[in-house]
């Protein structure tokens, strides 16, 4: 049993040695998005409503809201370029 742990352990930090970089790119780049909502800022939540607007590939998150005339908001977000 102690032996199969050890077996396991070992394939992991090989697997995680050669693949790793790989499936954690640090070279991310992102650039504003923008979208409207019909609501006021008051009442919506720009962060809830990217993830509704953009795939989760594209990684929204710091999302701001501004007013965009009346009952109307505009959503800026950061996502993936």
């Amino acid at each position: 049993m102690k032996s199969n742990i050890m077996l396991f352990l070992f394939s992991m930090a090989i697997f995680f040695t050669l693949f790793g970089p790989s499936l954690v790119s640090g070279d991310l780049k992102f650039c504003p998005g923008t979208f409207t909502a019909n609501d006021t800022c008051a009442n919506i939540s720009c962060g809830n409503l990217a993830l509704f607007h953009w795939p989760a590939s594209m990684m929204p998150h710091s999302c701001i809201c501004a007013a965009s005339g009346s009952n109307q908001s505009l959503c800026t977000c950061q996502i993936v370029c």
